[in-house]
Formats: C-alpha cells, structure tokens, sequence
C-alpha cells in the first residue's frame, strides 16, 4: 500500500467527515458545505485519475465508498446545485453493491449463530466453576471437623494423663 495514497484518502475522507458534522439535517447549512464540496471533488476526481487506484481493487472499493457516501449526503441535503456531482463507473457501483451484500450476509448469519455459540460454553464455564467451587467447600468442611475431632480427642488423652 502507498501512503501517498493513503493519505490522499484521508484527506477526502476528513472532508466528507466535515461536511456530514455541519450539515445537522437544515437545508441551510448545505450552501455553508458546498466549498467543502468542491474540494471533496477535487480530491476524488484526483483519486480516480491515478492509476494505481483504479487497478487495485481495495482502493476502489474505498474510492466506491467515498462516492457512495457523497451521493447519500448530497441526496440528504436536497440542494443538489450546492454540491457539484462525481462521475462514478460501473466498477464501483458494482464493488459497491457487492460489499453491502456481503455485509448483510455476514451480520446475518453473524447474529443468529454468534449468540449460540458464545452462550453455550459461558454458561458451560460458569457451570463448572461453580461445581468446582462447591466440591471445594463441601473438601474444607469436611477437613475441618476432622481436624477438630482430632484435636478434642488429643485433648481427652492429655487429660487422661494427667489425672491417671
């Protein structure tokens, strides 16, 4: 990875993440974002001519993502002559649609099958930790009257002794 690019990334990235903060769902804060907008594109019309981007397919999906998220701020803000528009390819709406597909699938299978096979074996553990815990107990118990016995009956000898 090249962290020319990468911080070429972050740069959009920093923009998009400002102008999602200032706008806060009035429409009047979409003219205060459009300078922000244009820099956005710069930044990604940069992105998208260099080619190492374009050939490597985890940067597209991260060049897809900064178009994606683009699109639903400006669909957000309804002012669509304040924020200019990206070209996008079919590449990326492709790579996109892919990973929302994949996320979904993986979160749902991810969800039924995560609680299952995490609460089997706490519950399995706390089981046994408090049947250890118990045998335990029931073990010092039973050490201690034996050890009392023993005591009160090296006691009755002594006495024993002594008087007889």
């Amino acid at each position: 990875m090249d962290n020319n690019i990468i911080f070429k990334f972050y740069d959009a990235f920093k923009l998009l993440c400002e102008m999602y903060s200032a706008f806060d769902g009035s429409t009047s804060n979409c003219t205060n974002c459009s300078g922000k907008a244009n820099q956005f594109v710069e930044e990604y019309k940069n992105l998208k001519e260099n080619s190492s981007v374009t050939k490597n397919s985890s940067y597209s999906k991260v060049l897809s993502i900064l178009s994606t998220d683009y699109n639903s701020l400006k669909n957000k803000c309804n002012d669509t002559l304040s924020f200019p528009s990206i070209e996008t390819t079919q590449n990326t709406t492709k790579i996109t649609e892919q990973t929302v597909q994949n996320s979904a699938q993986t979160s749902e299978v991810t969800s039924s099958s995560s609680i299952g096979d995490k609460l089997i074996p706490v519950l399995s553990i706390f089981g046994a930790i408090a049947f250890f815990l118990g045998i335990g107990y029931k073990y010092s118990l039973f050490k201690s009257r034996k050890r009392s016995r023993k005591h009160h009956l090296r006691e009755k000898l002594k006495n024993k002794e002594e008087t007889g």
